[in-house]
């Protein structure tokens, strides 16, 4: 590494931490001053204002940085390319005989590095602050209500509805589970005042126990329903850890999947990867554009990045308002053609879920490449 290099990644450097700064700093504010009143209540909570301020910001600015990686090492760019040319430095380096392609070289390669750190960061970290992340500020003290999507879970013959969602305990408040399957022959139907989702343990599969249970037909002294298949409907009969206004309905069917929306926009891919296997009839196609955007995400954040380039480096006036609007412009172009083509995906109209993740890559990454190759040669 050249002493030149050095000095370029420091400039890049500056420019983009000041960027995220600048861009979380912004959006921190507008949302504290939105919700004042909401982050003064959990901060006296939390011990302290400025505690309780870093517990829910400091997830928020690791969304921020996964979703405007590609834009800020643009911009970054730019700001260095136009440093470069503002101070007659360019001029300098290209009357040496360097190649533009060798100057940008080591901003391109720390940008590389910096849109894995967002996709390491988006597996890794991301998900454990998931829940704080789907949060509102007015949402930290009080639980939030959601409505019930009713949903039929295919494998264990069960519709689950009810009142609301209070995702914080995983709960169905005022619950209604209609038998299709084995349970019918037990019962057509059973309510609850709640109805909690249990994980899986050593005495039970995962799925719902319900809290003052009652069957459209009496319940009492009937035994559980048990087949060679699994079990279809525990009962206190023969269950002793349940109580006796209690039963429990097994089920596969995650409490993400009742409140609707999609796949968990803050899960890893991991994750994703075993809802599409599992339990793709439940979220759709939009679960498997989700997985192969994915992967591409990497991909098609340098490829935003490239487009960008030639616009940075032919701009003979070194207009720096002129370049930001033409990255701009660029960006949102390639991000809304993205987003309509995931969205023809996940309808599946004239596209399937995987070509509609990879069109945007197959269409500008091979032009973006091309362009940025040749100006950089230029």
């Amino acid at each position: 590494m050249t002493k030149i290099d050095r000095y370029l990644l420091f400039l890049y450097s500056r420019v983009f931490v000041i960027c995220f700064l600048t861009l979380s700093g912004l959006l921190i504010v507008v949302q504290v001053f939105t919700n004042l009143e909401e982050l003064i209540a959990f901060g006296k909570v939390r011990g302290g204002f400025l505690r309780g301020l870093a517990e829910y910001f400091s997830p928020y600015m690791l969304s921020i940085y996964d979703r405007m990686c590609g834009l800020m090492t643009l911009l970054a760019t730019m700001f260095v390319v136009a440093w470069l040319y503002r101070t007659n430095e360019m001029t300098a380096l290209l009357a040496a005989g360097i190649s533009k392609g060798r100057i940008l070289r080591p901003i391109l390669i720390m940008s590389a590095i910096l849109i894995g750190l967002a996709a390491i960061s988006r597996e890794l970290l991301i998900p454990n602050y998931s829940a704080m992340l789907s949060k509102t500020p007015q949402e930290l003290l009080t639980e939030s209500i959601r409505p019930v999507r009713p949903t039929e879970d295919l494998e264990q013959g069960v519709l689950i509805a009810g009142l609301h969602l209070q995702p914080a305990t995983l709960t169905i408040n005022q619950p209604i589970f209609k038998f299709l399957g084995p349970a019918i022959e037990v019962t057509q139907q059973i309510t609850g005042v709640s109805a909690k989702f249990l994980p899986a343990d050593e005495t039970h599969s995962a799925g719902y126990l319900i809290v003052g249970a009652k069957g459209a037909e009496p319940l009492i002294g009937k035994s559980s329903v048990r087949t060679k298949t699994g079990d279809y409907l525990l009962l206190p009969t023969d269950t002793p850890w349940l109580k006796p206004d209690e039963c429990f309905v097994p089920s596969t069917l995650e409490f993400d999947v009742l409140r609707g929306g999609g796949a968990k926009q803050f899960a890893s891919t991991s994750d994703l990867i075993w809802r599409m296997r599992n339990q793709s009839h439940y979220y759709g196609s939009e679960l498997k554009v989700a997985v192969h955007t994915r992967f591409l995400q990497p991909l098609l954040d340098f490829t935003q990045l490239l487009i960008g380039v030639p616009m940075i480096l032919s701009n003979r006036n070194r207009n720096l308002v002129s370049m930001i609007l033409s990255c701009m412009l660029s960006f949102s172009a390639f991000f809304g053609i993205s987003i309509g083509l995931n969205t023809l995906g996940a309808h599946e109209m004239l596209l399937s879920p995987a070509a509609a993740a990879w069109a945007p890559l197959l269409i500008f990454g091979p032009y973006a490449w091309a362009q940025a190759s040749r100006a950089m040669q230029s």
